[in-house]
């Protein structure tokens, strides 16, 4: 037998009717007992699962919804599920969440494992890897609701939840500027997404407001840890000038940076002051405090589960529009020292 067993699998078995399997595996008053329980024991020898979707597109319905993450290292995918799961929980929906460990493949086989089960809507945040931008259209095109949040593809038409990154970015720099730092450079996120781009513009339009040069100032990194130590690593082995501030592109970056910077010997933010961006669990932890962009995760991840309920409950008159929530700056310890 293949994996796949079905009830015309166990009425062959037994030579009986597939409605009379179906109607023994559902209880019916009508079905001898000696039939049920022979139904019963084969559908068990055969492992024979249900197949619950089938029975709830009777109603046309699944009442489930996929959540597609690139990853679970940050505190920032987990709290905007939170607000996911409040709304969709609130409307009678179950969440089904994959993520896909900021790979291409995993991520467009999540897409294909969702569609399998018949989800009826499905809630991205892309990886950083990139490439799947007509996997995503051929998902809406099929008629499948679609919401993007926080990564959000330019070129797919889609509702999208977000923050206005160029702007924050901006303001996280000028603060730097304010406090008289002058050398200031970016350690950026992944060049495919979307969101590294907004958030090195809003660095390049802070320099350029103040007549700063902001060329040779934005130096590669990425999204964990270990991506801003080792890009801290690399400048101090240079041996070149270092500069007096950093603007990271999120806070695993800046909190990798910091380590580094201590193991070397130097203070932050005497020596070298370090602005983090989306406020996660760390900021408040780690020593200095971190001056970093708070996110609003949990309204993110409701405003998406709203606009998706908007198209699943038929209204589609602005099934494309985006949100754009308001972020915070919230200035701590790692961007300005007691005598400033």
């Amino acid at each position: 037998m293949g994996n796949h067993i079905t009830i015309k699998d166990i009425a062959k078995a037994l030579g009986i009717s597939t409605s009379t399997v179906s109607r023994a595996l559902s209880d019916a008053w009508d079905v001898k007992k000696e039939t049920r329980e022979q139904v019963l024991a084969m559908a068990r020898k055969l492992n024979y699962h249900p197949n619950l979707n089938a029975k709830n597109l009777q109603n046309k319905r699944t009442g489930t919804v996929g959540i597609i993450i690139p990853e679970f290292v940050s505190s920032f995918f987990p709290k905007v599920i939170m607000g996911i799961q409040e709304e969709l929980y609130a409307a009678d929906y179950h969440i089904f969440i994959t993520q896909s460990d900021e790979s291409r493949a995993k991520e467009l086989a999540n897409m294909n494992l969702l569609r399998e089960h018949m989800v009826e809507g499905i809630i991205i945040s892309t990886t950083n890897e990139g490439g799947n931008e007509e996997a995503y259209r051929e998902l809406i095109a099929s008629g499948l609701p679609v919401v993007f949040f926080n990564r959000c593809p330019k070129t797919v038409a889609a509702p999208k939840v977000l923050i206005d990154d160029c702007r924050m970015a901006e303001m996280a720099v000028e603060h730097l500027i304010n406090t008289g730092r002058t050398d200031i450079r970016h350690l950026l996120g992944p060049v495919n997404l979307e969101v590294s781009a907004m958030r090195a513009q809003g660095f390049v339009n802070a320099l350029g407001k103040h007549g700063m040069e902001s060329e040779g100032k934005m130096i590669p990194a990425g999204i964990f840890v270990q991506d801003g130590e080792v890009a801290v690593a690399r400048m101090l082995a240079e041996g070149s000038k270092l500069p007096d501030a950093l603007f990271c592109f999120n806070d695993p970056v800046a909190i990798g940076a910091m380590r580094a910077l201590k193991a070397a010997g130097l203070r932050v933010p005497e020596d070298i002051a370090i602005v983090g961006f989306s406020e996660g669990s760390m900021a408040t932890v780690v020593e200095p405090p971190l001056t970093t962009v708070l996110q609003p995760m949990q309204e993110m991840g409701r405003q998406a589960a709203r606009l998706l309920l908007e198209q699943l409950t038929g209204n589609r008159r602005q099934s494309d529009r985006t949100v754009c929530l308001e972020a915070t700056l919230n200035i701590r310890a790692s961007s300005v020292s007691e005598k400033e």
